[in-house]
């Protein structure tokens, strides 16, 4: 029987099965699998906890009175991706929004979501939207010393587009334009007043990816 041109054959096709090139990696970030290639998207699994800011400062002058307004909104972010490039965002912040020796301050907090958009290695775009609500006080302008602060409480609701840039598989960073609407009532019973407040500004911050 010749059975060396099998063998031979066989011997051949190995050959070419072992120094075939391995398929390449799909460049997507996924649970315990460090990217090496440059990330071109985020798995399913992969978590977010991280620290953003957003200030906004606001000059005005009437007559002979100026004022200078300052917002800032600091907090802690945790995001999970439920989906290939879709996240679901928790946001717990300080707010601080104040006009001189009047400042309106509490806490606020925001359920949403995000959608990264790849346009190159490591970099997306990512916009997002969320809601969510505040609680703060708010001191009355030109009161007596010792007045109790306005109760403030309602809803909000943020809408953001910019950029995210993933310096590596455990680091993140991301700016971008947002709005944030505050609507709710100042003060108790009969005596309280509604609020209706939209800030704008850049948000910035940075993430710990696991």
């Amino acid at each position: 029987m010749r059975t060396w041109p099998i063998v031979a054959a066989m011997v051949s096709l190995g050959t070419v099965l072992v120094a075939a090139p391995a398929p390449a990696r799909a460049d997507i970030l996924v649970p315990d699998a460090p990217d090496t290639n440059g990330i071109r998207a985020i798995g399913k699994g992969i978590k977010e906890i991280g620290a953003e800011s957003l200030l906004v400062l606001n000059y005005s002058k009437e007559g002979s009175t100026s004022a200078i307004r300052t917002t800032n909104i600091t907090g802690l972010t945790f995001r999970y991706f439920i989906l290939k490039n879709l996240n679901l965002e928790l946001n717990v912040s300080y707010f601080y929004k104040g006009e001189n020796d009047v400042a309106r301050q509490g806490g606020v907090f925001t359920l949403g979501g995000n959608y990264l958009i790849n346009i190159g290695r490591g970099l997306f775009l990512n916009p997002g939207i969320a809601g969510g609500g505040f609680y703060g006080k708010q001191p009355i302008k030109d009161a007596p010393k010792g007045t109790p602060a306005l109760t403030t409480v309602g809803g909000t609701a943020r809408l953001g587009f910019g950029l995210a840039f993933y310096a590596s598989p455990k680091f993140n960073l991301f700016a971008r334009p947002e709005a944030i609407v505050f609507v709710g009532t100042v003060g108790d019973g009969s005596t309280s007043s509604s609020l209706l407040n939209v800030d704008g500004g850049f948000n910035v911050g940075m993430n710990y990816v696991f």
